[in-house]
């Protein structure tokens, strides 16, 4: 197996009781961390994973967007970004979960969403985007802590959650996410999918 720097992105997002489907949710916004949530009351990740239920762009891509993209990752450490996973923080519990990833992602300032439906008049625009069959919604969310991070490796060793945003995952790392996802996803067919396209980049 071939050790690949850089392959993935874990980036986080405000918490989402409509699963990032729907409109924001006001308890959800009120119980955000971020500035701009409590500064516009509203959150432009909310229809992350809408990607079965609303148009995709001409070319068969879909839109996301994230805070922690704001400020673009540098292009030249960047660029074996094949995975971007998100992470959110459950207001409730208190406990921070990966809820879903976007493989082979396009990561730019803005994508402008062209499809036409109703709620694309609220959420115009994002920052990472990728085709619609590349793009998972964990059924099970993947629970993720600073306390666990040295059994479960998630992360580079000696990174934790969010230092700087967001973390740089290397391949073992996103293979061992992937992993765990499937033990608690075991019959997700596009988590299957998707795993298997990036585990060929890694493994052969």
């Amino acid at each position: 197996m071939k050790q690949i720097n850089n392959f993935g992105i874990l980036v986080s997002i405000t918490w989402s009781s409509n699963r990032w489907q729907d409109y924001a949710d006001d308890e959800d916004l009120s119980h955000s961390d971020f500035q701009y949530i409590q500064e516009n009351w509203d959150a432009y990740e909310s229809i992350n994973f809408g990607h079965k239920k609303y148009p995709a762009e001409e070319d068969g891509t879909y839109v996301a967007y994230t805070p922690m993209f704001n400020r673009l990752p540098a292009l030249d450490t960047s660029k074996n970004v094949k995975v971007v996973f998100f992470k959110s923080n459950d207001w409730r519990t208190k406990e921070n979960y990966i809820v879903g990833m976007y493989a082979f992602p396009e990561i730019e300032n803005s994508f402008v969403r062209k499809a036409k439906h109703p709620i694309y008049q609220d959420y115009q625009w994002g920052n990472v985007k990728s085709k619609v069959d590349n793009i998972v919604l964990f059924k099970n969310f993947l629970p993720i802590s600073n306390e666990r991070l040295t059994i479960d490796q998630f992360l580079p060793y000696t990174k934790k959650l969010g230092q700087q945003g967001f973390n740089y995952l290397h391949s073992d790392n996103v293979l061992r996410i992937l992993d765990r996802a499937k033990d608690i996803n075991p019959r997700q067919a596009d988590l299957l999918l998707v795993s298997s396209r990036l585990k060929k980049l890694i493994l052969f």
